[in-house]
C-alpha cells in the first residue's frame, strides 16, 4: 500500500502539479534566498541523489514543501559499519528507496543507488536491483486495483540501460528498469547520476509510454490531470532555471 504524504483530492476539475527535481550538484541559482521568488509555485520536491544534507534542508525550507528523494552513490551523510546510512541524516525528507508514496494523488515509487564498483555505499549489481523492483510490485499492484493505474513517477539515482547512461562501469544503466517500465508504464521516470558536463547530450528521451529525464542539475517539470481517476500527464517540458530567472528579471 503507497504511504500517503498528502491529503487525496476529491476535486472534480483539472490538476495541476509543479515539481522541482534536482540532482547531483549544488547549483548557485538554487541555493540562494531568492530562489522561492523566482521559481514561483512549486508543490513538490524530487531529488535524484548525490546531494549534501544541508542543500535539501535549505531548499525544503526555501520552498515550504515536501521532499522524496532517493540516495545516490555519493552519499554525504554518515554511514555505519553497515554502510547505512540514518534516516535522521535527511530530516523531513521522505526517502522512496524501495517504497511507493503517494502525493495528492501523485504515485511514486523509487530506487537508489548506482552499479557496484568499488563496494562503496548504495552501490548495487544486477541482480539486487531486481530483488528491489519486486518488492515495490504488491503495493504496486494495489495501486492499481484502486485507481487504475500502478505508477505516475519512478525517482531513481541510475539511468536505465542504454538510456542516458556511459560505457564506464559506475555510469552504467540498470537494465532490470528497463523491464519494470515495460511492466507498470510509469509516466515519467527522473534520475541523475550522468553528469551532463555536454549541454549536447540528451536530457529526455522516451521509452515506451514513459518519459525519461536526467535532471542533473535541476528540471522544472509541471503535471496535470483531468480529475482525480484520470492519470498524470507531462504538461511542460525540462525548463532550465536561468530561462526563469532571465525571463523575469527582465519584467
Amino acid at each position: 500500500m503507497a504511504t500517503q504524504l498528502g491529503s487525496r483530492n476529491g476535486a472534480k476539475t483539472c490538476q495541476k502539479m509543479n515539481i522541482l527535481a534536482i540532482s547531483d550538484v549544488v547549483e548557485p541559482q538554487l541555493y540562494s534566498d531568492r530562489v522561492k521568488r523566482y521559481l514561483g509555485q512549486i508543490d513538490l520536491l524530487v531529488s535524484c541523489g548525490d546531494l549534501p544534507p544541508y542543500f535539501l534542508d535549505f531548499m525544503m525550507s526555501m520552498l515550504g514543501v515536501p521532499l522524496v528523494h532517493v540516495l545516490g552513490n555519493h552519499c554525504y551523510a554518515p554511514h555505519d559499519t553497515d554502510n547505512h546510512c540514518s534516516s535522521e541524516c535527511y530530516p523531513g525528507a521522505y526517502n522512496l528507496d524501495g517504497r511507493v508514496a503517494e502525493y495528492n494523488g501523485l504515485v511514486l515509487a523509487g530506487v537508489e543507488g548506482s552499479p557496484l564498483y568499488n563496494m562503496g555505499p548504495h552501490q548495487y549489481t544486477e541482480q539486487q536491483i531486481v530483488w528491489k523492483l519486486l518488492r515495490l510490485s504488491p503495493s504496486l499492484v494495489k495501486e492499481k486495483v484502486q485507481s487504475g493505474r500502478y505508477l505516475d513517477v519512478l525517482v531513481t539515482h541510475s539511468p536505465p540501460r542504454g538510456i542516458h547512461d556511459n560505457s564506464d562501469l559506475p555510469h552504467r544503466g540498470f537494465e532490470p528498469l528497463l523491464g519494470f517500465m515495460d511492466r507498470f508504464k510509469p509516466t515519467l521516470m527522473l534520475h541523475g547520476h550522468t553528469h551532463r558536463y555536454d549541454p549536447m547530450l540528451p536530457a529526455r528521451s522516451r521509452y515506451g509510454s514513459t518519459e525519461i529525464i536526467n535532471v542533473y542539475g535541476h528540471c522544472l517539470i509541471q503535471l496535470a490531470r483531468e480529475d482525480q481517476n484520470s492519470g498524470w500527464q507531462l504538461v511542460t517540458p525540462e525548463t532550465e532555471l536561468h530561462e526563469v530567472l532571465d525571463g523575469r528579471e527582465s519584467q
